[in-house]
């Protein structure tokens, strides 16, 4: 769309990828995951893996709608684009790298490989880990760009600063820890990547909604 009419008004482009951040963003308890997997002798392992993709695939791409508010931005600033010309570069560079990091992974796809071959869990924890603290980043980077750029046209009271909340894990000592006590470690290691991105989702839930705010 163009000009005020994308700004965030209810209905608005915006609003609905906020509002399907319930459905698109899994969160499950780790510790009830790990439990179920063991009574069930690794089934409900499977299927936490099945969601983890799933919900890595559905929240990039819901992401990528978020980032697209970035044109509700310039209708805000229409007339005033040179105020915020830096943030306005930054943040399309940011929209485009998002966009591309929503190409799906694919949860039976990856669900069939861990089923069939043994070292198919750690090739997909290894993908997941990256691709998350690499979205992690650019979703702060993100959400400070607008933020600045929000309090530059008088929308926001102030600028905010969006910290990354997903850990960088040595993908390594996760493996070799994994191994060496015979996929016993592999449970913390589930554990952890259920835990690490339920607080990402927790993590950017008031930002989402300052945007929304902000932009209406």
């Amino acid at each position: 769309m163009e000009g005020g009419s994308y700004a965030a008004q209810p209905g608005s482009p915006l609003e609905y990828q906020v509002g399907t951040r319930a459905s698109t963003d899994f969160i499950t308890d780790p510790g009830m995951a790990i439990l179920l997997s063991i009574v069930t002798c690794g089934i409900y392992g499977l299927y936490i893996v099945y969601k983890l993709v799933q919900r890595r695939d559905e929240h990039f791409r819901r992401m990528a709608g978020v980032a697209d508010a970035v044109a509700a931005l310039r209708a805000k600033a229409q007339g005033r684009e040179e105020l915020i010309a830096p943030e306005l570069a930054q943040l399309e560079q940011v929209r485009v790298q998002m966009a591309a990091m929503a190409a799906e992974r694919g949860a039976a796809i990856w669900l069939l490989i861990c089923m069939f071959t043994g070292i198919g869990s750690l090739i997909l924890y290894y993908l997941l880990m990256q691709d998350y603290v690499q979205h992690d980043l650019l979703e702060a980077q993100f959400f400070t760009l607008m933020s600045g750029a929000l309090a530059k046209l008088g929308l926001a009271s102030e600028a905010g600063q969006a910290v990354p909340s997903v850990p960088q894990r040595d993908f390594v000592t996760f493996l070799i820890l994994t191994l060496v006590t015979c996929g016993i470690y592999g449970l913390y290691w589930m554990y952890v990547m259920i835990k690490d991105f339920n607080d990402h989702f927790m993590a950017q839930v008031p930002w989402e909604d300052f945007l929304v705010q902000a932009l209406r």
